[in-house]
């Protein structure tokens, strides 16, 4: 994680020993879980965790096992040899609560910032197999259902080799991916609801929830990313209880790159949209396509540049007069996208904690039409430094947006100018600067 990695090396540069803590390999369940010495990055020592949690992007098929208790451990010893003053954790995934509890009797100050909803959700980001937002699991009927076809042996397998035998983990993804055919396309949706609920799997998500709400409610200062990550937080632990702030994060990539954009003489007149990312329902992407489709007939001002994964989707099926598909992209590509755009969109359907590519695209001037249940939209100032727009299920408000920017382009050069004009608050030595403060005020109290 990128930004786990750049606050420890900031917060090295002010004479703090950094440790990393990552969870390791799962061998048995029941054994011991153990502490131990993994290797050094970038000069910080890593420890990982065997036999912690188990870890899983993909979902969680057996949930009793992503909450067994690890009684018999080496934390306490861990965390008393290395002097531990504070524990900063940065995702739940693989988090024995025991390592958590262990700090907390020995007086160790405990932060968390989130960067998702695992816990609280077994999918991460609240988004439900039928492509909408998750506001009820029904007693965690509705989670069988999410996780249906979820094997986490396999994803076990998959991350035990990654960490003993890093290389040839790597050779086997890329044959397994070059290898792998997705006959199903984006926008057909299984009929999961017919899978017979077992009640019994549905208490296993409640007590999934449970552990993690309660661990949540164990750390002494939560840092959400964003006010929409706080607000949905909120729904299900009692933040009256807990020490929490709103802390935007930042990386070392970001910086003050802004500059004054003259759209009519760049762009030829013409309205470069941008789009960024997974080439998902759950990103909106294909929300946004059925739009700009839409509207394509009367406005025929626009062109949209299209970077992300597109080798599991038929070209054929795009107007090439409009749509410009370029593939993946690295940081150092990032100057150039932004030279040649007029404003990033930012579409999601599910609640996206904060997002670092609508901060990247600010940090260069680009201003964003962004979907408002997106963390990153706190930043936006609507119709002064960008669009805001609530989201629906036909999708009006963005073509509203969409239809206003290329009737009145002139709109995208005030919103450049309005960035300029703000102070930019949002480079790494800022961030850390603050996280610093947070620190000594916890450790303090």
């Amino acid at each position: 994680m990128i930004y786990a990695r750049d606050l420890s090396k900031e917060l090295s540069k002010f004479d703090n020993k950094v440790i990393m803590l990552m969870p390791g390999e799962c061998i048995n369940f029941k054994r011991r879980s153990l502490i131990k010495f993994y290797k050094f990055q970038e000069s910080f020592p890593v420890y990982k965790i065997t036999n912690s949690q188990p870890v899983s992007f993909s979902g969680v098929d057996i949930p009793e096992k992503f909450i067994e208790k690890k009684p018999n451990n080496n934390y306490k010893d861990f965390l008393n040899k290395n002097k531990i003053d504070i524990i900063h954790v940065h995702s739940l995934m693989g988090l024995p609560v025991e390592l958590l509890l262990e700090a907390k009797k020995l007086g160790i100050k405990t932060v968390f910032t989130t960067h998702d909803y695992f816990g609280l959700c077994s999918k991460i980001h609240f988004y439900k197999y039928d492509n909408s937002r998750c506001e009820d699991y029904k007693n965690g009927e509705e989670c069988v259902t999410c996780n249906y076809g979820v094997q986490s042996k396999n994803i076990l397998r998959k991350r035990n080799l990654l960490i003993k035998v890093p290389i040839l983990h790597s050779i086997l993804k890329k044959i397994y991916a070059h290898l792998k055919k997705d006959k199903m396309h984006e926008n057909q949706i299984i009929q999961l609801e017919k899978i017979k609920i077992n009640k019994n799997n549905a208490k296993g998500y409640v007590s999934f929830r449970q552990y993690y709400k309660e661990m949540l409610e164990n750390f002494d200062l939560i840092l959400f990313n964003s006010e929409i990550t706080k607000s949905e937080y909120n729904k299900y632990i009692n933040l009256r209880q807990i020490k929490h702030i709103v802390l935007p994060v930042s990386h070392s990539n970001i910086k003050d790159n802004r500059q004054t954009i003259k759209y009519k003489a760049t762009n030829n007149n013409k309205v470069i949209f941008l789009y960024m990312g997974s080439l998902s329902t759950m990103k909106g992407f294909w929300a946004l396509v059925n739009v700009l489709n839409k509207i394509k007939s009367k406005y025929k001002n626009w062109e949209i540049n299209i970077y992300g994964d597109y080798s599991n989707i038929d070209l054929k099926n795009f107007d090439n007069k409009f749509f410009n598909f370029f593939g993946k992209y690295s940081y150092k590509d990032l100057p150039y996208i932004f030279s040649n755009s007029s404003i990033l969109i930012i579409p999601s359907k599910c609640k996206e904690t904060f997002g670092f590519i609508g901060l990247e695209a600010y940090s260069y001037g680009i201003p964003t039409l962004v979907a408002d249940h997106v963390g990153f939209s706190s930043i936006i100032k609507n119709d002064i430094t960008g669009m805001k727009y609530g989201d629906t299920p036909d999708d009006i408000f963005l073509e509203q947006k969409l239809i206003q920017l290329l009737e009145k382009p002139e709109l995208l050069e005030m919103y450049n100018k309005n960035i300029l004009k703000e102070k930019f608050e949002y480079n790494s030595e800022d961030h850390i600067t603050q996280i610093i403060k947070t620190y000594q005020n916890l450790l303090k109290s």
